[in-house]
Parts: structure tokens; sequence; C-alpha cells
């Protein structure tokens, strides 16, 4: 596989989320429309005025048409080579950075858009026609210009990004995952993808650790976490939002299954109840 490669990726509808395995790391300069990206961990958004650079491996990816227009993006992929190159060949620079003692490890990194990328954009397009055997060098060249640019604005997202590991989770992983992610709505399957292992071994390990079914524990918290919502009065035709539910009927539903009453009914006896004792 090539250490680096580059093309114009165009959608002209709307994706739903899909599983992804980027075999190399990826710098998308996003143009027209925005871009969700799932990780075991983390959930990001990206618009237009922005771009990201994603670590190799697995994660769940939505993309999202701007009005009446397309979806848009030039990508850069690298391999994790070209990045450990990157870093030996500018030690010396990456040592005079004061490192950030708070600094967190992350699969990703977002920047903003300046007129130095806008240019670096219109650059990759162009070096797309050349022979491959000048552009790839001249890719290289172009990957070092990126990062050195990004070093000296962004130091420690740089310095925070790393590739994904391959090696099969830990159950400590696994639950940092699944806890991240109890009002995102993945299925298991999305969340065992995310994990790196297969659907068998992700059931295996949840009931392990949770003592419960996949369905049984995400009810459980959902309306663990609505009953907050609802104890501090918030609307209950919006909390079934927030807690991951798609509508309030389904929401409800789930409510009274597990509480006897609906979330309305909850959140009156207990607004009552708390009168009562201020009254008292």
């Amino acid at each position: 596989m090539d250490t680096f490669r580059t093309f114009d990726y165009i959608s002209y509808q709307k994706t739903p989320r899909n599983k992804i395995f980027l075999p190399q790391n990826l710098v998308s300069f996003l143009e027209q429309g925005e871009k969700v990206v799932y990780y075991s961990d983390n959930k990001i958004s990206i618009t237009n005025n922005q771009f990201v650079i994603l670590s190799s491996g697995n994660c769940l990816m939505t993309e999202k048409l701007p009005v009446n227009n397309n979806y848009r993006s030039t990508m850069l992929f690298f391999s994790n080579t070209a990045l450990k190159n990157f870093f030996v060949k500018y030690a010396s620079i990456i040592n005079e950075i004061s490192p950030n003692p708070n600094k967190i490890i992350k699969p990703f990194a977002i920047f903003e858009k300046d007129q130095f990328i806008r240019n670096f954009i219109t650059s990759l397009k162009l070096i797309q026609s050349k022979p491959a055997i000048f552009s790839n060098k001249m890719l290289e060249l172009k990957f070092e210009e990126l990062m050195l640019h990004l070093l000296e604005i962004y130091p420690n997202e740089i310095l925070s990004f790393h590739t994904k590991n391959l090696e099969e989770y830990s159950n400590f992983e696994i639950r940092r995952a699944v806890e991240l992610n109890i009002t995102n709505n993945l299925t298991i399957e999305e969340l065992a993808f995310l994990c790196h292992t297969s659907v068998s071994t992700f059931k295996r390990k949840f009931v392990k650790i949770y003592n419960l079914v996949p369905s049984q524990y995400f009810l459980q918290q959902k309306i663990e976490m609505a009953k907050l919502l609802l104890l501090q009065n918030e609307n209950p035709s919006e909390v079934f939002y927030k807690v991951g539910y798609e509508n309030h009927s389904s929401f409800s539903q789930s409510f009274k299954r597990v509480q006897g009453i609906s979330p309305k009914q909850f959140q009156q006896r207990n607004l009552n109840v708390t009168q009562q004792l201020l009254n008292d």
C-alpha cells in the first residue's frame, strides 16, 4: 500500500451511519456538507469550515449533505510509517514544544480552516494530475508541510493524536465504549465493530461486566438518566431526545414499563412530594 494517497470524494445522497474500516490514517478536508464520526469512546461532528485527521482502524461515519448541494471532501491518506518518520525527522522542533500535562490522547484531531489550508487543498487537487513518479514524492513533501503548519498552530492537538491499536479491547475499554455511547443509539453490532471484536465475544464480555444483557442495561441506564432530568423539572417532551430516544411515544412506553407510570406522572408526583416537604 502506498505511503500517501489522495483523491476527491463526492456523494450525491445522504449516507446512513456506516461501518468504516480505514486501512490508513486520513486527513479529510471537508468542503461541502457535514461529517459525523463515532469511535468507541468519542463522537465528533465536522462542518465545511473544518477538517479532521482520523486514525486508521474501525469507526462509524455519517455524511450529511448541505441544502440543494452534494457532499464533497478532499482526502489525504497517510501511513503510520509516514507519521513516525515525520516525528523522527522533526524531533528537534517537537522537543522544543512545552508538553501539556493534561494532554488527552485521541484517535482524531479537528482543526479550523485558515488561508494556508485553503491554499493547501488547492495544491493537493493539482498534484492529482501529476504522474505517479512525481506525485508520490510531492505528497510526501505536502504532508510534511501540512504537519509543520499544524505543529506550529496546534501543537497540543498534533501531539495528542495517536493511531488506534487493533489489539483486542480490554474490559475497561469496552466499559468506556458502552458508557460513553448510552444515548447515541449504537447497535450491539456497531459497538462490537468499534471495539474490534465479534458480536458474540462482545455480548459475552458485556454480560460478564454488567450482569445484564445489553437491552436491559441500556434501558435501565436511559430511564435513570431520564428520571434525573425530570426531577430537574425538564419537559418530558424534550427529555426523550436527551436520553437517546427517537420519539416521545417510545420513550413514554419504555418509562412506563420500568416505572409503572408515565414520565409526566413521575415528574408531577415527585414535584408534589418536594413541595409538601417545603411546606412542612
